[in-house]
């Protein structure tokens, strides 16, 4: 049972490091390549967003919210990571 949730910890933390290094270089790709379609369709992004929400203790006070942002380098990140896993593993 351990080993199946050690796992699970390993592939999700290799889907997100997939997502964001896939983002970083797509942001990049977008800065360097000129003006046109490829330019678009690879900067192209749509957020995910958790609302914030408060927790309010009287004496402390705390504000939770998350926001994700993938576009098609993030997906290819995610397949790339996926498949350094199986070769891994």
């Amino acid at each position: 049972m351990a080993m199946h949730r050690q796992s699970f910890k390993i592939i999700l933390l290799s889907v997100l490091l997939g997502i964001v290094v896939g983002t970083l270089v797509g942001e990049v790709l977008g800065m360097v390549l000129p003006e046109g379609v490829p330019r678009d369709v690879l900067t192209y992004s749509k957020s995910l967003v958790l609302d914030p929400f408060t927790l309010d203790l009287m004496v402390l006070s705390i504000t939770f919210g998350c926001s994700l942002s993938f576009n098609v380098m993030s997906l290819l990140g995610i397949f790339v990571m996926i498949q350094i896993l199986k070769w891994t593993w």
